[in-house]
C-alpha cells in the first residue's frame, strides 16, 4: 500500500484504545504500539504534514499495511502491546531480552535461619533481599556477607546436621562458625549473627557498624578479648563491604533511578537502586539505531522491566519527562501488578533531583564507553574488509563447520560475531537429514539451503556481511551455489588449515589470502575455526551420547523409540534408570509389568558382566 492509502485507512478507524501492528512488504511485523484514540495515532504516521526524523522515517518508510486490535481500556492496550512485542520482537521496538527472572537473597525464619537465593518471592515468613540485577552479583554479595559473619556455605540444613560430621576447612580458617558442631554455637547465637547479615543486607551498614563498636568495648571492657576480636573482624568486614555501597540520600530512601540517553545512533537505559539510601546495584540495557525511543516507548518498557523483574519499589524517579497520561497510565500499570500505589516522579531538586542527573549520566557513559569498545573492534573489522576486499565493513560475520561420527549423527554449527564479539545467543544448531554417509558438501548444501530459508527480517536470522566455511575451495563454491539460487550475493571464504591444525590462509574458491604476515587477522580467523569447530563438535556428540543411550535401551524386550525416549525423560540419566524401583518403572506411561521386569534383568546382566570383566585372570 502506498502512504496515501495507508493514511486513508487510518482516518477510518475509530478513535478509541487499542493496538497497532504494522507490517512490511514481506509480511513481517517491524513495529507495535498502543494508542488511547488509534485513528489520531495511526494516521499521525502517514498524514502529508507529518515530518519524521531518524528511526520513525525509517520505520514508516518500511510499512506496507497494518492491522489494529481494540481495547476498552489504554491499560489493556498496553498489557497487550508488551504480549506482542515478546512475542514478535519487532525490529523498531525497544526490546528487553527475557531471562530466567531476577534473583533475590532469601533469609528463611526457622530455628536456624538460612540465606539462599530464589527467583521468586513466595508468601510465607521468610524475608528478601534484592532483587539484584543477576544471579552473579547476588551471589557474590552472599557470599561476602556469609564471610563477614562466619555463616555455613556447606549447603548443611541446622538443627538436622548438628553432630554428624567434622568440620570442614573453614572453621579452621575462621570462615564459619560451625554450627554442624554440637554445642558450637546455640540457636540465638545464630540468629543474631543472621540477623546482623540481614541489616547489611537491608543497606544499614551505618547502625550496624555503630552496634557492633558498641558491643566490641563492651567486651573488652568485661575482659572477653576473644569476642572483642571477633567483633573487631566483624566490623572491618562490614565497612570493607558497607564502601561497596554508596551513600547517597537518607537511610529511609528507597526507589529506582531510571536513567534514558539517546541519539541518532541508540540509546540507553540505565537503573540504580537505592535501598537504604545506599546505591546497592544498577543495571544497563542499550538499544540499536532502529529501536525507536519515546514517551509511550519508556512506558511499555518500563512495565515489561517490572514484570519480568518481580519487584516494584513504591516510587521511581526518572529525570525523562513523560506527559501527564504517560505518567499515569505508567503508575496505575505498575500499581496493578504490584498490589500496592506506585508513584512514578520527576524530583526537581535536592538529592533526588541530583541522583535521577546521575542516573542519565550514566547511561550515557556507559553507552559512550559500549561504543568506545566496539569502535576498537570496528577498527579491526575495517582492516579485515580490506584484506580481503570486502566493500562494506563486515558487522556481522557467520561462520560454519559440519561434523560427524564415521558418517553418522551430522550436524552443522553456525556461530554468529556481531561487531566483532561472538553472539553466543545467535548460534544455531543444524541436525542434517538428507545426509547419512559422511558427504560433508551434502551436508554443508542442505544446512545453506535451510539457513537462507530463513527471511533476513526474522530476529537472529539477519544476513551476514561475510562467511566464514570450515573448509577449502569446493566448500566456498558449495555454499555459493546455494546463495545464487537465493538471489544472495555475501562474501564467503574458507578457511584452509596446516599440518598443526591452525589457520594457513583463506580461499574465495580461486585464490588464497594469507594470513602468515597478518598476526592481528590470523589470531581472529583462527579463534574463529576453533569456535566453531567446537560448537559443532558439541552438537554432534549431543546426538550421539542421545542415540547411544536409547539404543542401548532399545534392546530390551518391549521397549522402543519411543518408550526408550520416556524413560529418559522420566529418569534423566542411565544411571538412575539402572537403581529405579519396580514401581517406579511402572509409573511410566507405556511401561506394564512384563517391561519393567525386562528392564530390572537387563540392567542386572549387564551388572554381571561388568562384575566378571573386572575379575582377575591368571
Amino acid at each position: 500500500m502506498t502512504r496515501e492509502e495507508l493514511y486513508e485507512k487510518a482516518r477510518l478507524l475509530p478513535a478509541t484504545p487499542g493496538v497497532y501492528i504494522m507490517h512490511n512488504k514481506s509480511g513481517r511485523i517491524i513495529y507495535v504500539g498502543k494508542s488511547k484514540a488509534l485513528r489520531n495515532r495511526v494516521s499521525s504516521y502517514f498524514a502529508p504534514y507529518s515530518n519524521h526524523r531518524g528511526k520513525t522515517r525509517r520505520m514508516v518508510e518500511s510499512v506496507n499495511d497494518f492491522e489494529v486490535y481494540y481495547t476498552r481500556t489504554e491499560l489493556e492496550a498496553l498489557v497487550q502491546e508488551n504480549q506482542f512485542i515478546k512475542q514478535f520482537q519487532p525490529r523498531y521496538n525497544i526490546k528487553l531480552k527475557d531471562g530466567g527472572g531476577y534473583p533475590y537473597i532469601k533469609l528463611t525464619n526457622g530455628e536456624y535461619p538460612e540465606f539462599s537465593i530464589v527467583y521468586r518471592r513466595t508468601a510465607g515468613n521468610a524475608k528478601y533481599f534484592g532483587p539484584y540485577s543477576s544471579h552473579h552479583v547476588a551471589r557474590d554479595i552472599l557470599e561476602t556477607v556469609r564471610k563477614a559473619f562466619q555463616l555455613p556455605s556447606c549447603g548443611k540444613s541446622f538443627p538436622k546436621d548438628i553432630g554428624k560430621s567434622r568440620p570442614c576447612l573453614n572453621y579452621h580458617i575462621g570462615r564459619c562458625c560451625a554450627p554442624c558442631v554440637k554445642g558450637n554455637v546455640s540457636s540465638e547465637e545464630y540468629k543474631t549473627l543472621t540477623s546482623r547479615a540481614a541489616q547489611l543486607l537491608k543497606g544499614d551498614g551505618k547502625n550496624l557498624i555503630a552496634q557492633l563498636e558498641e558491643n566490641m568495648a563492651l567486651a573488652s571492657e568485661g575482659l572477653n578479648f576473644e569476642l572483642a576480636a571477633k567483633l573487631r573482624d566483624c566490623i572491618y568486614a562490614v565497612k570493607k563491604l558497607s564502601d561497596k555501597q554508596q551513600i547517597v540520600c537518607s537511610p529511609d530512601v528507597e526507589t529506582d533511578l531510571v536513567g534514558i540517553y539517546a541519539d541518532d545512533l541508540g540509546s540507553a537505559l540505565s537503573l540504580l537502586f537505592v535501598r537504604g539510601g545506599a546505591i546497592v546495584d544498577r543495571e544497563n540495557f542499550f538499544f540499536g539505531a532502529d529501536e525507536i525511543i519515546s514517551g509511550p516507548a519508556v512506558v511499555s518498557l518500563l512495565q515489561r522491566y517490572y514484570e519480568l523483574r518481580g519487584y516494584i519499589p513504591k516510587k521511581i524517579r526518572m529525570n525523562y519527562e513523560l506527559e501527564p497520561s504517560e505518567r499515569a497510565l505508567l503508575e496505575e500499570s505498575l500499581s496493578v501488578s504490584a498490589g500496592y500505589k506506585v508513584q512514578v516522579l520527576r524530583p526537581e531538586r535536592g538529592d533526588l533531583h541530583a541522583l535521577a542527573l546521575r542516573a542519565d549520566d550514566n547511561a550515557k557513559q556507559q553507552l559512550i564507553h559500549k561504543r568506545a569498545a566496539e569502535d576498537k573492534h570496528k577498527d579491526f573489522l575495517v582492516s579485515l574488509a580490506g584484506l580481503l576486499g570486502l566493500e562494506v565493513v563486515p558487522d556481522r560475520i557467520e561462520s560454519y563447520d559440519i561434523s560427524h561420527s564415521g558418517g553418522d549423527f551430522t550436524s552443522c554449527g553456525m556461530i554468529v560475531l556481531e561487531h566483532g564479539v561472538f553472539a553466543k545467543k545467535k548460534y544455531r544448531a543444524f541436525n542434517i537429514k538428507t545426509v547419512s554417509d559422511g558427504n560433508d558438501l551434502a551436508a554443508l548444501k542442505e544446512c545453506m539451503e535451510r539457513r537462507f530459508a530463513h527471511d533476513s527480517d526474522e530476529s537472529g536470522w539477519e544476513y551476514p556481511d561475510l562467511m566464514l566455511i570450515d573448509g577449502g575451495i569446493y566448500q566456498v563454491r558449495t555454499v555459493r551455489e546455494v546463495l545464487v539460487n537465493y538471489g544472495l550475493n555475501i562474501p564467503v571464504f574458507g578457511m584452509i588449515k596446516d599440518e598443526h591444525h591452525k589457520t594457513r590462509t583463506l580461499t574465495d574458491g580461486e585464490g588464497e589470502i594469507s594470513l602468515i604476515t597478518r598476526q592481528d587477522a590470523f589470531v581472529f580467523i583462527y579463534k574463529i575455526q576453533e569456535e566453531v569447530h567446537r560448537y559443532s563438535l558439541s552438537i554432534m556428540d549431543s546426538k550421539r551420547r542421545s542415540a547411544v543411550k536409547k539404543s542401548s535401551l532399545t534392546a530390551i524386550k518391549g521397549v522402543g523409540a519411543k518408550r526408550a525416549n520416556d524413560l529418559m525423560l522420566k529418569f534423566g540419566t542411565l544411571e538412575n534408570l539402572r537403581t529405579a524401583a519396580r514401581d517406579e518403572l511402572l509409573a511410566v506411561p507405556g511401561i506394564n509389568p512384563a517391561i519393567a521386569d525386562a528392564i530390572i534383568e537387563h540392567f542386572g546382566k549387564e551388572q554381571d558382566e561388568n562384575n566378571n570383566r573386572n575379575v582377575p585372570r591368571d
